[in-house]
């Protein structure tokens, strides 16, 4: 078959190559898997037998659609079928080899199974039970997260020495090796491997049976590795092992993609260690990219140039078409970001430019999309959110809704769900007689009514009494608020104090430990559930700020039955049959992905880079930080919209700054250093109604003080003292309310009443 007529000239050399040893260092959008699969297309041209070909990809999905690739390439050239190549991830190729060969090894059984992260958790728990130490959850983390960094390195507890403690460790060497070693015996026992175990027990089986080993060393002919920059030193290791016989290598990836070194990815195998370990080794860059615009290939280029562990390229659009600029945007806040996102995608499919599934919303978390999930609401979008939930689904915000609701109505479920959050000791056969009394008694009786009215008909413990009475105390105090009609700022920090005074922002903030020790178990990430609640709460205070327009068209101030009415409609969408939809996902998920359009949202310091990365002591972890905005930016096609947004980081308790990477992809170049121009630097914008992309930026003093704001809630007040207020900006105030000041705020915000000691604002001192 013609492969060239197929590829552009440096796929086709890449493709046809006949060296060893080949290095295909390919670009985003630059055809890579097409370049893959022509290549094992040109092996079996050269009368190379299918079945003495591996491909490895990095999931399943990929698998299958380069399978399918390979096997309609083989029908359509003609070449006769016998057998197919090996094409599976790292672990499906050795999932296979160990059901033939774990024989090899002393106690295990080719009917073994695979240990998930639950059954893992389960059985570090059983063994902590009998520790000394084993209640301490700092030291169960330490241990558990030493282990799985020990088992990615390919060491089984016969292997790890004293030198392996690290200096200070809350842990000794006989501790670690006794926790390791039970671990391992379990899972034995149990005929159990975890998923780093198909790794290991694959590299120890080769390397320890010689006869095994060249069996499987001159079993294959030819290695093909995909996204080979995500390679972890173990698989690498797997891999130089297997050619160490006959066969040739040839991997695809991109250094400029490595993303996932948190799972032990190492950049320097594609970059440095290839060419050291494999003499000869061919290199051929992929520049020309078939994806995106010169545009926004211009910007993604002008970024990762400030990365220096790289291969140097330069992307280079394959149509030679410019395209529209990247509009890059600073919003006064996430809501006034969200709003402009759905205003485009909206007026974009009016005008039927696009359809709905040709967008994408980019974030760096997955609660980011609060506030976009809201306004494609309103424009009646529909969405779908990959790698996520939406955002009023996860348990948490439903905890906290139902928080709210009993308020309004004392629904059997939310007092349920509460009882849970944080657990009151009640069980689930307290639970069936309080049902029974419930109806006994009739009326107006709910469950709320019983816990707290018939208590001594319902055997409690002392502690369930207590947790109750705590719980109750906080409602009475909310449900006064409520009753006597407080809005706005004031039913805002209201919801704070019962939120925190029934237990449940410390429920929220126990539940954040301890996902982190169950996950350290199994060294993966979590998003703050305490980091969705204060997004939670800062959504209801944008909500109380706006006005609320009624069913007669007339504006008034909004309550909390607006609110929780809003919530309801937009958690139960109606379910959309076709796959008409915009796609919002992590810039992790997109990976891989291409849209028509993409937005990349939150581009602010704290979010995107993290805060991990702020305060990570790598030198490498701001480099992965960048080339991770670098895949987002590439998974765009036609156009691409980057924003930025200001106001108060509730967790940090400091204003949102301007991403660093905004200036480094050369989006905006600021008139003026950011301490001489913190309003520009910063990015205070609020779209104006009547043009959509106007906006409005705060004047330097207000921002500069909105910059130093920190709450407290101990200050004191006199008339004629400043405040600075998230929203709000600078005032003043002009009259004393008890607990509450009267603080008069430029236009077009007007006169407030604020209540003394809420996040939202602090003084200002006499210097600013």
């Amino acid at each position: 078959m013609d492969i060239l007529s197929q590829l552009n000239e440096k796929q086709g050399k890449a493709a046809t190559s006949d060296a060893h040893y080949l290095r295909i260092i390919a670009g985003a959008g630059t055809g890579k898997t097409r370049t893959l699969t022509y290549r094992i297309a040109y092996l079996l041209s050269m009368g190379l037998s299918p079945t003495r070909i591996v491909a490895i990809t990095f999931t399943n999905k990929v698998a299958k659609e380069m399978t399918q690739r390979v096997r309609n390439i083989m029908e359509k050239g003609g070449f006769e079928v016998r057998g197919y190549p090996l094409i599976a991830t790292f672990h499906g190729f050795c999932y296979r080899f160990l059901k033939k060969e774990i024989l090899a090894l002393d106690g295990y059984s080719r009917e073994f199974s695979i240990a998930g992260d639950d059954d893992q958790n389960t059985i570090y728990k059983e063994i902590f039970k009998d520790m000394t130490k084993g209640e301490s959850k700092d030291f169960c983390k330490a241990v558990t997260g030493k282990i799985s960094s020990l088992k990615t390195e390919g060491k089984y507890p016969d292997q790890i020495a004293s030198s392996d403690v690290p200096l200070g460790a809350t842990y000794t060497f006989n501790e670690l090796l006794t926790v390791y070693q039970r671990y391992q015996d379990y899972l034995t026992k149990q005929n159990l491997l975890d998923f780093d175990d198909l790794l290991i027990l694959t590299v120890r089986i080769l390397e320890d049976k010689e006869e095994v080993r060249r069996n499987w060393q001159n079993k294959y002919s030819h290695f093909l590795v995909d996204e080979f920059q995500d390679t972890n030193a173990l698989q690498y290791r797997l891999l130089k092992i297997l050619l160490g016989g006959p066969a040739s290598l040839t991997v695809v990836g991109d250094p400029d993609q490595t993303i996932y070194t948190w799972r032990g990815a190492k950049n320097d195998i594609i970059k440095d260690r290839l060419s050291r370990d494999f003499p000869g080794l061919e290199t051929v860059v992929l520049d020309e990219n078939y994806r995106s615009t010169q545009e926004i290939l211009d910007h993604a280029n002008e970024l990762i140039r400030h990365n220096r562990d790289r291969v140097d390229k330069n992307l280079v659009a394959a149509s030679g078409e410019k395209g529209e600029k990247v509009h890059y945007s600073r919003y006064y806040d996430s809501d006034s970001e969200g709003r402009d996102i759905a205003s485009t995608i909206s007026a974009l499919v009016r005008k039927k430019e696009a359809d709905y599934r040709d967008f994408a919303i980019l974030y760096r978390a997955n609660y980011l999309s609060n506030a976009i999930e809201k306004q494609l609401t309103a424009y009646k979008i529909p969405y779908e959110i990959y790698g996520g939930m939406k955002f009023y689904e996860r348990a948490e915000i439903r905890d906290a809704l139902a928080y709210l609701k009993l308020v309004i109505g004392k629904d059997d479920l939310s007092f349920q769900r509460i009882l849970k959050a944080p657990n009151k000791g009640i069980g689930e056969v307290t639970l069936d007689k309080a049902k029974e009394l419930e109806k006994e008694l009739g009326g107006d009786e709910t469950l709320f009514t019983v816990f707290r009215d018939h208590q001594d008909k319902i055997k409690l413990t002392k502690a369930t009494r207590l947790a109750l009475q705590d719980f109750y105390s906080a409602y009475d105090a909310f449900e006064k608020a409520y009753r006597m009609g407080k809005k706005g700022d004031e039913i805002v920090t209201a919801v704070n104090q019962y939120l925190e005074n029934a237990g449940f922002l410390s429920h929220v903030r126990s539940v954040d430990r301890k996902e982190s020790e169950k996950l350290s178990y199994t060294a993966s990430s979590s998003t703050s559930r305490l980091d969705n609640v204060m997004e939670f709460l800062r959504t209801i205070q944008n909500f109380f700020e706006e006005d609320y327009v009624d069913e007669e068209g007339n504006k008034r101030e909004p309550d909390l039955v607006d609110f929780l009415i809003e919530v309801a409609l937009q958690s139960d969408q109606d379910a959309i049959e076709d796959d008409n939809k915009v796609s919002l996902m992590t810039g992790h998920v997109s990976k891989g992905l291409e849209f028509p359009y993409v937005f990349v949202t939150g581009m602010n310091e704290m979010i995107f880079p993290s805060y991990h990365s702020l305060t990570d002591g790598r030198a490498g972890a701001m480099e992965e930080e960048r080339r991770l905005f670098f895949v987002c930016m590439t998974r765009a096609q036609k156009r691409l919209w980057v924003s930025s947004f200001g106001g108060v980081n509730f967790r940090q308790g400091s204003p949102y700054v301007t991403s660093r990477f905004i200036r480094e992809a050369n989006l905006v170049v600021p008139k003026a250093e950011p301490k001489k121009d913190f309003a520009a630097h910063v990015g205070l914008h609020r779209p104006a109604a009547s043009t959509g992309l106007g906006r409005r930026l705060f004047d330097v003093g207000q921002a500069k003080a909105l910059a130093q704001a920190r709450p407290s809630t101990t200050e004191s007040y006199a008339v004629g003292d400043r405040v600075v207020h998230a929203s709000f900006g600078v005032g003043k105030v002009t009259a004393l309310d008890g607990n509450k000041i009267i603080v008069d705020f430029p236009a077009p915000y007007g006169t407030k009443k604020l209540v003394v000691g809420f996040r939202a604002f602090r003084k200002m001192k006499e210097d600013e």
